[in-house]
């Protein structure tokens, strides 16, 4: 547990699903997929185990990343190997060995920026927000 926030940072071994405090920690702490380079909105995005919980893996923010669901498949069905280090960080290696430099998003006290397809539209600049009311026709002239 956070002893700031109160939130459960781990449920160990003893479940798979992560609670709904620890996926908005880990919402917040990566806001992307962890993927070097990808910019798929965490909040659109998997919660993977990097050690598989069946294996031994806990259930821990020091054992969970998000990952969209292309880089989530990429891990558990191709060559390509992850390790987390203490605080988040993620170490990739490619099927040739090389490794990426170790990829951690920096915390901050704001939410993730949201995605562009989340915002709410705008009217354009210059334009009126709402429609203008017409002028009153005068009954004067009309046949009654």
């Amino acid at each position: 547990m956070n002893g700031r926030t109160g939130v459960v940072l781990s449920v160990g071994n003893e479940q798979y699903a992560v609670p709904a405090d620890l996926r908005r920690w880990l919402r917040l702490r990566d806001g992307t997929c962890r993927f070097p380079g990808c910019t798929r909105p965490a909040a659109r995005s998997d919660i993977d185990h990097t050690k598989a919980w069946e294996h031994g893996g806990p259930t821990d923010h020091d054992n969970l990343a998000h990952l969209c669901r292309m880089h989530h498949r990429l891990k558990h069905h191709t060559l390509w190997a992850v390790e987390q280090e203490p605080g988040g960080v993620l170490v990739w290696t490619s099927p040739a060995g090389q490794t990426t430099a170790p990829t951690r998003r920096p915390t901050s006290a704001r939410p993730p920026p949201r995605h562009p397809n989340h915002r709410k539209p705008r009217p354009p600049s210059g334009r009126a927000t709402r429609p203008k009311t017409r002028p009153s026709r005068s009954l004067a002239g009309s046949a009654i």
